[in-house]
């Protein structure tokens, strides 16, 4: 198993260059996980596992197709999970999050969109599974939580660094001790429509049009 250390050491993605094994919290209450895309549920899972204190965690993303995905992963894991996204009905809304709110479940995913309705101060725990597509969330959220993780794709690095420069300070950013890390990053593949093979019935049928005849007129 490689520690932390080796994972610095051998990266070679530059994005991925002066990040710092976890260590004792400073007086920082924003922390960045760099992490490939492929890896971001195996990560949070991991964290989750390893943090057992962490009793209330508020997970965002972007979509609703992918809070169903991690709600639904992170609960065959054994971790109770609940969702929230704009097309639920009310009830199962205000439902899921009492639940949180009461303790009855540990994690809750909702979409960033629905997440801007609602006041979460007091949140012990949030992570940005994705990374806020509003840079007015991220700061709305490090203003009423008590401590904010991002798990930090490639992608995001531009948008990392406009928002530090906005802030005047650098987040720091942590490996997750133990968490064995890809050193690639895998290409989403792309789909396409093979061309089918030619045959004698690879073509639509032809339907021929009749003839034209003359009437035939009898006296």
């Amino acid at each position: 198993m490689r520690t932390s250390l080796d994972i610095v050491g051998n990266l070679t993605h530059e994005w991925f260059s002066g990040v710092s094994p976890e260590r004792a919290m400073s007086d920082s209450q924003q922390y960045i996980y760099p992490v490939f895309e492929q890896q971001k549920a195996d990560l949070l899972l991991h964290l989750l596992e390893k943090n057992s204190d962490w009793e209330q965690v508020l997970v965002f993303l972007r979509t609703r197709e992918s809070v169903h995905g991690l709600a639904s992963e992170l609960n065959k894991e054994g971790i109770h999970t609940e969702s929230l996204h704009g097309k639920q009905k009310q009830e199962v809304k205000d439902r899921s999050l009492a639940s949180f709110k009461d303790g009855k479940c540990r994690v809750l995913v909702v979409t960033d969109a629905v997440a801007r309705a609602i006041d979460w101060t007091g949140t012990p725990v949030v992570i940005n599974y994705d990374y806020p597509e509003l840079e007015e969330d991220y700061l709305t959220r490090l203003d009423t939580v008590s401590v904010m993780y991002t798990l930090l794709t490639p992608q995001n690095k531009n948008s990392l660094e406009q928002l530090e420069a906005k802030l005047e300070t650098s987040i720091d950013a942590l490996v997750a001790e133990g968490f064995e890390y890809d050193t690639i990053e895998l290409k989403e593949r792309v789909k396409r429509n093979k061309t089918p093979k030619k045959g004698p019935r690879s073509k639509p049928l032809q339907h021929k049009k009749k003839k034209w005849k003359p009437k035939k007129y009898t006296r």
